[in-house]
Formats: structure tokens, sequence, C-alpha cells
């Protein structure tokens, strides 16, 4: 279930005019709305990190893990492309934000591949630093059955080169749809419009509604040149922080 962006909306307007503080048009609303969801996103990588390497012994951080991969779940993806034999570069997917890892397989079972390739296998990242002498150890040289790949600007290349037919696949997190706040103006006044030819939802989970409304509010305080917003947002975090405590 995705977070609505009119409730959002209304809640920023809300606590800005409660306060005084100046009205957020539904064009700034929709560009500030796109920054502080691509913002959370972010930084859900970062966080599922910090908990990865803290969960083994902390169950605080297992229980926040699980909670960071059910957030990020709705954003995964698969993208597969065909890899005609002798060629070893694919580009990644143009929705990709955050890579998980890449499968490669014959495409055609019945083709004999002399480096190995056959059923799926994961492809192992290296350094282009590297790849030279890696390729050039006969312990270490990578084969079809232990792939690798390294990055170049957009793309990626693989070794060894496979001389079949090969289906590349990416499992990755996608980027989420920028969120937009549709309306039509009656009177004078921007009236929403939940037309989905309009409007798009924010695509992060529910519990992240709260958060949304402050960091766009603080936004709006730094980039409309709106300060008394920084000091809403704050204040209304604080009260929020305190009732949960309560």
């Amino acid at each position: 279930m995705a977070v609505s962006i009119d409730t959002v909306y209304q809640k920023v307007l809300a606590l800005a005019n409660k306060e005084q503080r100046g009205y957020i048009t539904p064009q700034e609303f929709s560009l500030l709305a796109d920054k502080a969801q691509m913002e959370i996103f972010d930084s859900y990588f970062h966080d599922v990190k910090t908990a990865y390497n803290k969960s083994s012994n902390n169950s605080k951080y297992s229980d926040e893990l699980e909670m960071l991969e059910e957030k990020l779940r709705p954003f995964l993806a698969t993208s597969t492309e065909n890899i005609a034999a002798d060629a070893n570069s694919s580009s990644f997917p143009a929705t990709q934000y955050h890579l998980k890892s890449i499968s490669i397989k014959k495409t055609n079972s019945s083709d004999v591949s002399v480096e190995g390739y056959g059923a799926e296998t994961f492809l192992n990242e290296v350094d282009r630093r590297d790849i030279i002498n890696i390729n050039g150890n006969p312990l270490l040289a990578p084969t079809g059955s232990r792939p690798l790949y390294v990055r170049n600007s957009g793309t990626i290349e693989i070794h060894p080169t496979p001389t079949v037919a090969t289906t590349l696949t990416y499992h990755y997190y996608s980027i989420p749809s920028t969120p937009q706040w549709g309306y039509v103006v009656v009177n004078g006044r921007a009236l929403h419009n939940n037309n989905a030819t309009y409007t798009t939802d924010f695509q992060l989970h529910v519990s992240e509604e709260e958060n949304l409304v402050m960091r766009i509010l603080q936004l709006a305080g730094v980039v409309l040149q709106k300060p008394g917003l920084v000091e809403v947002a704050m204040t209304d975090r604080a009260q929020t922080k305190q009732s949960q405590n309560d």
C-alpha cells in the first residue's frame, strides 16, 4: 500500500498554514515530494548495511533489517538481456537504482560452451584494475561456472567472453516513480484530481507518511527560502516522538 500524495500535501499545508508560514504551490510541492522520497529511499541502502552488520548479535537490528527489507520489497525488479555469442558487454537496465546481483546462463541448453557456461550462475564483481592479473592467473581466471564482471560507465563487461549465446538477468531495486499531485483549477483554486493520468502517489511504505511530511516541510524551508517551515517541521517531529514515547 502506497502513501497518498494528497494526504501528505494536505498535512504539509495544514502545518504551514497553522503557523502562517506561507503557501506551498502544487508545482513546488511535487518537486519537493520527489526530492523527499528519493532522500528517504536512498537512506534505506545505508541503513540496510548498518543493520545487517549488527543483526547477528542484536535482535533489535534483526527486526530493523526485516522492516527495511519489507520497505524495499516493492522496488525489487529483474531485467533480462540476450547476449550474442562472442559478445561480453551489456547495459544496465534504465530503471535500475541499486544493483543486487547479475546471473547468466546459456540461451540454448543444447549449445556447447567451451568456457563452461550452463545453468544459471551468478557473476561476481571485480575491480577493473584487477581483471588483467586475474585473467592471467590460472588459479583465479574466471570460467563459465565461476564468471566475473567489471563495471564500465553504464555497462558491464563479462569474463570469460561466452562463445555461445547467453541470457543475462539483472536483479535490482528500481527507481521510485516520480510523485505528482495532479489538480485542476476551479475559480482560481487548485483542486486535487485523483485521476491516475495526473496523480502519482508515493511508492514508499505507509509508515513513511509522517517522515515525508517533515522532510517536505524542511526542504521547503531551505529550497524555497521559507525558514519558518523548518521550525514547523522540527516542532512537529518532536511532538510526534513525544507521543510515541508516551
